[in-house]
């Protein structure tokens, strides 16, 4: 029997699928969270070196932007830790990855937009993270109000427009960009040819068989000559055949009618 656990992991990979795109979710996509990546970086003194810790968000798949070096381009969530020394470059101690195939759970509260992510493979751990997202429309960007790291949790406290409702505004400008979008011309074979190609396919499949059943019991070289003696005079009887066929359709005949007509 297949246990819970396996099920509860297969269950939240299918919701990953369907929220990675915010404007199909059911909550996200009433958010602005969908508009923005952020990336923030804080420095401490940490004698003689000074550690900077950095942190990357872009939760919705609709919304591509190049990671930061070091993150990946998959990434919903990206952690990273550097030491520096006087006179040296960077280092690179701490890399944390939360990316798009590890499931989630979003969740409105009354003053935030929370999203938590699950079970981030971290070397020999599982870590989780918690984000929070608060509402300032004055912002153009959003700041981190706090971080904590307890519990094999990171809980990350955001605050700015992408924990904001969608205006109508917002929805107008989303309309607009659509109609601006230039119409996609249609690529590939057209239905007149694949007809051709078919009436062509089934012509000489005809041509064949009526020429084998011709010759049965006769060489290869009987059954050539018979095809081609049919399909020759198939092909040079095809363009009156056209011609008496289009006659029809238009409603003429090329034919001369004799007879008496009625006074």
């Amino acid at each position: 029997m297949v246990s819970k656990r396996w099920i509860s992991v297969f269950i939240s990979v299918i919701a990953v699928a369907q929220a990675l795109i915010c404007e199909k979710h059911d909550i996200l996509k009433n958010y602005r969270v969908g508009q923005f990546d952020t990336l923030i970086s804080t420095t401490r003194d940490t004698p003689p070196s000074k550690t900077i810790e950095k942190w990357w968000l872009n939760v919705c798949e609709e919304h591509t932007v190049e990671s930061p070096e070091g993150c990946e381009k998959s990434d919903m969530l990206c952690g990273l830790t550097e030491i520096t020394l006087p006179s040296k470059d960077a280092i690179t101690t701490q890399i944390i990855n939360f990316n798009k195939d590890i499931g989630f759970n979003v969740e409105e509260a009354e003053s935030a937009l929370i999203l938590s992510l699950k079970s981030a493979k971290w070397g020999s751990n599982m870590i989780d993270a918690k984000l929070e997202f608060q509402c300032n429309d004055n912002m153009k960007e959003d700041e981190m109000v706090s971080q904590t790291w307890a519990d094999k949790t990171i809980q990350l406290t955001l605050k700015g427009p992408s924990g904001c409702l969608k205006s109508k505004d917002d929805d107008k400008k989303k309309g607009d960009d659509e109609e601006k979008k230039p119409a996609k011309k249609s690529g590939g074979t057209s239905w007149f040819t694949w007809l051709f190609l078919y009436a062509l396919l089934f012509t000489l499949i005809y041509l064949m068989v009526v020429s084998f059943l011709s010759t049965r019991g006769g060489s290869f070289q009987d059954f050539r000559a018979e095809f081609i003696q049919r399909s020759t005079q198939f092909f040079t009887s095809l363009p009156e055949f056209c011609r008496e066929v289009m006659s029809k359709i238009l409603g003429r005949n090329t034919t001369q009618r004799g007879g008496y007509s009625a006074v």
